[in-house]
């Protein structure tokens, strides 16, 4: 009886109760896409690592079948993207064969991802299909691919022809996922680190969604109390009202997160390629946990909010101000900063344990200190914003701002705290990719290919010399023997060339040699390492010389001043260290991490502004009777907002940045102007959208509503 009588009060305010139904039922949608998807991303990360598994093959690979197979891959390039280049050639009638594929194929077969057989149709041969001795006769399966837009082929050779190619080694089997793949512990808290920070802020946006109209419902409750209705029944029947939004909105979010799933799979990449759609869902435990939990959040929410009225349902009608936050609400965020310095710590020493439980678990306490730290001290913050306006106020807008919130920095907080949240998860990725981003490109010179050849015989060289070409030999302790002069004539390098190289030095993009030596007298009698051959600069030119190398030596590797300044970081041979970086490419992840703060900053500013209007229909519509335009009224609401969002996000950028530098203060990064600039335009962003709302001031003020109840 008490839920039927809850489902017709919470329809019985005519517009009014619809609209806020609607808003409710939409906001938890929003929030169940947005909490599904974060819970998306670790699937997906372990997905490509489970994906990369066979390509990370070795000489040490545990034996996959009875016979053996020769193997030689090789990551090449064209037009700034990635092509792994499989030599394969079965030893028996039961060779290892890669996951994609029903057989190995035969000397002259070969086997291509889809990608690149479209690629290969479109491209001149001299250009990219001669770097391929084979004929296409079948294409490599989804399961053996990393991403649709993977460009990959599995060539055939015999036996004869491989053991002949310098790099060819012998294989027993593929390596599969789960194998030779321990992440470490300190990669498994990062990863637990980032499913924490992902649902955190979501979480709360659906707090605050479920507090729509919190006060109207404040003050028809205590009506109700004050009429005789015990506890329980008023509990029941505010419980029903917003478990049937709930419901409502956890059925339009999996409604919307099936429509949207197969157009982040189309659209979102990390590292310039694509996630398959089976990638990216969430276990099905951990939807079913999500779908059965957010109408108990919800619920949980709106009695935790009706406390006060079970208590003193007159004091809802008095609107009684509640105590001032005090400084101990920041104790969470030293608490939380204090444990990640302890996991840095624990993890950087050489004696620790490879899994040690407790430091694991001090990696999920320690980020949902912060969170949690970030959450209770918003209203601590805003009452000091609150004092800060109100002494640099000089109309009376601005003043009435500063008093509004003041008389409730919870409320205040509750409007913004979703936002400084999701920054406080883009922030270390806009920090990391910055890092990234200084990470050194190249020094060659525009239209210069460089041709790595270590290994091959002089004289198989030949069709790739010329007067322009430039030599570089292998010295010992892996430098490079080259006449300054020369290389200079091909990159930016000027003379004296350094001694030794960093890890990061301004040669890094030369293979990596650790230093420089001029060539002494019997420095013809040294291997080659390094061939840079000049060309006209054109796309074309260049992928000819990379052509003609890999048909020279199919080991060879190539790079250009196009590849640094298209992607980054130039191939490498496919080894297990390449592939360890699987988790990498930080800079991909900036792009979501905006679009995920302005995502939950737009539907939590919004939703606020809305609620907000709602709560304060009469005040609003009494200043306007009053003499206060329309216009100074929108301004209101807007500071209200604003001021409180700025100085929270950059509160909580300061936070983070302040953990970075504790951290590791020898590797600590300032953000980038262009990644403030990213964090300020979505901010922007969001207050632009939550703009929209702005007609509603002139419907709910209008002169009768002054008599509203």
């Amino acid at each position: 009886m008490n839920i039927v009588l809850g489902l017709r009060i919470a329809f019985a305010g005519g517009r009014e109760s619809v609209a806020r139904f609607a808003l409710m039922a939409s906001g938890v949608a929003i929030g169940v896409v947005l909490l599904l998807f974060s819970l998306t991303a670790m699937p997906g990360l372990q997905g490509r690592i489970d994906r990369y598994a066979w390509h990370r093959t070795d000489a040490s690979t545990p034996a996959t079948a009875p016979d053996a197979a020769l193997w030689l891959a090789v990551t090449d390039r064209y037009a700034g993207q990635n092509i792994i280049r499989v030599h394969i050639a079965a030893l028996g009638a039961r060779p290892p064969v890669p996951p994609g594929l029903d057989r190995l194929p035969g000397a002259g077969e070969m086997v291509v991802s889809p990608a690149l057989a479209e690629l290969l149709r479109t491209v001149p041969d001299d250009q990219l299909g001669d770097r391929f001795p084979g004929q296409v006769t079948g294409t490599i399966g989804l399961e053996g691919l990393v991403s649709p837009d993977e460009l990959v082929a599995i060539v055939g050779h015999t036996p004869e022809q491989l053991r002949a190619t310098v790099g060819a080694y012998e294989i027993r089997g593929f390596e599969r996922p789960g194998e030779e793949m321990d992440l470490g512990i300190f990669v498994q808290i990062l990863v637990t680190m980032l499913a924490v920070l992902l649902v955190g802020p979501v979480l709360v946006f659906i707090a605050l969604v479920t507090r729509v109209g919190a006060a109207r419902r404040e003050q028809r409750f205590a009506a109700i109390r004050l009429a005789g209705a015990t506890r329980g029944q008023t509990g029941v029947l505010a419980a029903t009202e917003t478990a049937v939004a709930a419901i409502g909105g956890v059925l339009l979010g999996s409604l919307g997160y099936a429509v949207a799933r197969p157009v982040a799979a189309k659209h979102v990449r990390l590292e310039g390629l694509r996630f398959p759609l089976d990638d990216l869902a969430a276990p099905a435990w951990q939807v079913a946990v999500v779908l059965g939990a957010v109408p108990l959040i919800a619920v949980a929410t709106t009695l935790v909010a009706l406390h006060r009225v079970q208590i003193t349902p007159l004091g809802a009608r008095r609107r009684v101000r509640r105590r001032p936050p005090r400084a101990w609400r920041l104790v969470p965020i030293a608490v939380g900063i204090l444990g990640i310095m302890a996991i840095d710590q624990r993890s950087s020493d050489p004696d620790a344990p490879a899994d040690d439980p407790a430091l694991a678990l001090l990696g999920v306490v320690a980020p949902l200190s912060i969170l949690v730290g970030i959450v209770i001290s918003g209203p601590w913050l805003c009452m000091w914003i609150s004092r800060g306006l109100a002494r640099l106020s000089r109309r009376a807008t601005t003043l009435m701002a500063a008093r509004r919130i003041a008389a409730d920095p919870y409320a205040a907080s509750h409007a913004v705290i979703a936002v400084a949240l999701a920054v406080f998860v883009a922030t270390p990725i806009g920090v990391a990719a910055e890092a990234s981003a200084d990470a050194p490109r190249t020094v060659l010179d525009p239209g210069v290919v460089a041709i790595q050849v270590v290994g091959a015989a002089e004289e198989t060289l030949a069709p790739l010399m010329s007067d322009r070409v430039v030599v570089a030999r292998s010295g010992p302790g892996r430098s490079m023997i080259v006449p300054c002069a020369e290389l200079a004539r091909v990159t930016s390098l000027t003379c004296p060339l350094p001694v030794e190289v960093g890890e990061r030095g301004p040669v890094a993009a030369l293979f990596y040699p650790n230093g420089f030596a001029e060539p002494g007298p019997n420095a013809d009698r040294l291997p080659i390492d390094t061939l840079f051959v000049p060309t006209d600069g054109t796309l074309a030119a260049e992928e000819r010389i990379r052509t003609l190398a890999v048909r020279t030596m199919p080991h060879a590797l190539t790079r250009t001043y196009r590849d640094y300044a298209a992607e980054g970081p130039a191939p490498q041979p496919i080894d297990a260290e390449l592939y360890k970086s699987a988790l990498g490419g930080a800079e991909s992840l900036f792009p979501i991490a905006m679009a995920f703060v302005v995502l939950v900053a737009a539907c939590s500013l919004t939703v606020s502004t809305v609620a907000g209007l709602m709560d304060r229909r009469r005040p609003f519509a009494l200043l306007r009777a009053s003499g206060v335009s329309v216009r100074e009224l929108r301004w209101l609401a807007l500071l209200e907002t604003a001021v409180p969002l700025a100085l929270t996000v950059l509160g909580v950028m300061g936070t983070t940045l302040l953990v970075g530098f504790l951290v590791a203060p020898s590797e600590f990064a300032w953000p980038s102007p262009g990644f403030l600039l990213g964090v300020t335009a979505a901010v922007l962003t969001a207050l632009a959208v939550c703009m929209i709302t702005w007609p509603l001031m002139d419907v709910a003020t209008r002169h009768d509503n002054v008599r509203f109840e």
